[in-house]
């Protein structure tokens, strides 16, 4: 007797159900994207403060318009009153490095070369601190309270990022001016 066949059975449609959990996973899952886009957008489009002032003048900003400019002249003053004195500490660092990298270093003459080193940074660290507390005294007491907070909370980092700044101004202007000669 020949084999007989099963008839193949209908193909079953989808129900009404099925649709309804297959929408609401695509909705959980766009949902869940749109608030992550959200999210990382909001980050990345956050207004960033402007950092191409040298950061010891972003301590200034709520002084008078006069009371601004006799601060932006004295800290640019020290600033570059020091820049030698970080040359020259920088010169010594140098020089330590080169003495570390000879066959037989020399602790005692390396150690002499960073001592040095610190003392020339101490020196322009000064200068700066020594404008800063000048520029203080010339201040009304509720402009001094508006400098103040700002140094203590960041002095060296304010320092660094002033004198690399004042550095930055110096080259773009011998640039500016070698392309004007010529």
């Amino acid at each position: 007797m020949p084999e007989t066949v099963p008839p193949a059975s209908p193909k079953k449609r989808p129900t009404a159900r099925t649709w309804l959990g297959v929408s609401l996973a695509l909705n959980v899952f766009l949902l869940g994207s749109l608030i992550g886009v959200g999210v990382i957008a909001s980050k990345h489009l956050r207004p960033k403060p402007d950092r191409s002032a040298p950061a010891l003048l972003h301590m200034i900003e709520g002084l008078s318009p006069a009371n601004q400019e006799v601060a932006r002249q004295i800290l640019t003053d020290a600033a570059l009153a020091g820049e030698s004195d970080m040359d020259q500490s920088r010169a010594f660092r140098k020089s330590a490095a080169e003495l570390m990298l000879q066959p037989k270093p020399d602790p005692v003459a390396i150690q002499a070369e960073i001592t040095k080193a610190r003392r020339a940074e101490a020196s322009a660290k000064d200068k700066i601190e020594t404008a800063i507390i000048s520029l203080l005294i010339q201040l009304p007491p509720e402009e001094r309270a508006k400098v103040a907070e700002p140094l203590i909370k960041t002095p060296f980092r304010a320092r660094s990022k002033a004198l690399s700044d004042v550095r930055k101004a110096e080259e773009k202007a011998k640039a500016a001016a070698a392309s004007a000669s010529r």
